[in-house]
């Protein structure tokens, strides 16, 4: 009977860090931004980790629709940074975690700057109190940054709100500044109210006073860009060092594809890893930062790509589905 209660005990003693990962919040990473954001670089370029696709990854793109589900993120014809940073995200979680995700190619903040056939991320009080959530239809709403709170708002209602060990939202991820470039002298004031009210609505739902300030990291435009704007990039540097928990990514040097304006599959795969590696810093991905260092210069046949490091996995606690 004491070996029994011996046996019995050890295999507690065994369960205990798999039963308290499962008691942790699930993970909920938000991307959001322009093409870039989006995802320009095709698959056939596609990092040799990312083939075999996600186990534990819960994906939902709330650009146009939104149910508030999530399912399995399968890759269409192009691949993002985003992409990069859930691979390495997963790696170190092991569980499950959840992506959401709102990006529209050739997109600003200010309403001057773009044509009237696209949706904006325009959250001027005024403005936004009187535009409704784009949902893929510009003549029944126009305005992006509802289109992507609204979304995060139907997935607490439908999913994550009925996770059993509750939820916690980790960032913003973002992508965006070249269709601003022609009101440049605006997006100081423009990409504050944006993330202001984004981190609003985010804590209007959850009701987390940590989600007043939720950590919001985004990468610069790159200075080869033919859409390149200092004044963007100026005023993006003031409001990350006016506003807490915002973060930046320089990718002022980063290669583009043969258009000038999209990253290519080396600084695609950049900025994942950088984005992965600030989460990491930032305590909001509980791993260990993977090595990287910036692409070669371009070759004939490309930009090189740089060997893929991997974090540390945990040694137990394992998710299995």
């Amino acid at each position: 009977m004491t070996r029994l209660k011996d046996i019995v005990a050890a295999a507690a003693l065994a369960l205990l860090p798999a039963l308290a990962m499962a008691q942790e919040p699930a993970a909920v990473y938000i991307t959001a931004g322009q093409s870039n954001a989006d995802g320009r670089e095709y698959v056939d370029k596609l990092p040799h980790y990312l083939k075999g696709g996600y186990r534990y990854l819960n994906y939902t793109n709330v650009t146009s629709a939104s149910d508030g589900k999530f399912g399995d993120m399968k890759f269409g014809k192009r691949f993002a940074f985003c992409d990069v940073t859930n691979h390495f995200i997963e790696q170190a979680l092991q569980a499950d975690f959840y992506a959401i995700k709102c990006a529209y190619g050739g997109t600003a903040i200010d309403t001057a700057a773009t044509y009237s056939h696209l949706p904006v991320w325009c959250a001027d009080a005024g403005w936004i109190s009187r535009n409704n959530a784009y949902r893929g239809d510009i003549n029944t709403g126009k305005s992006l940054t509802k289109a992507l709170t609204e979304g995060f708002a139907d997935c607490v209602d439908s999913t994550l709100s009925k996770l059993p060990q509750g939820y916690d939202v980790k960032a913003i991820m973002w992508h965006q500044g070249e269709s601003d470039r022609k009101q440049a002298a605006h997006y100081y004031k423009n990409f504050k109210d944006m993330i202001n009210y984004m981190r609003n609505a985010v804590y209007a739902k959850t009701g987390k006073e940590k989600d007043k300030t939720l950590p919001f990291i985004f990468g610069t435009v790159s200075h080869k860009s033919k859409q390149y704007s200092k004044g963007v990039e100026e005023a993006q540097m003031r409001v990350a060092a006016e506003l807490p928990n915002v973060y930046y990514i320089d990718m002022s040097d980063a290669g583009l594809l043969p258009d000038v304006l999209h990253f290519d599959s080396a600084w695609t795969e950049y900025l994942g890893k950088q984005m992965y590696n600030k989460l990491v810093e930032l305590k909001l991905v509980d791993g260990e930062k993977i090595a990287v260092q910036k692409p070669s210069k371009p070759h004939p046949g490309g930009t090189q790509r740089q060997p893929a490091g991997r974090p540390k996995q945990r040694a137990a606690g394992k998710a299995e589905r």
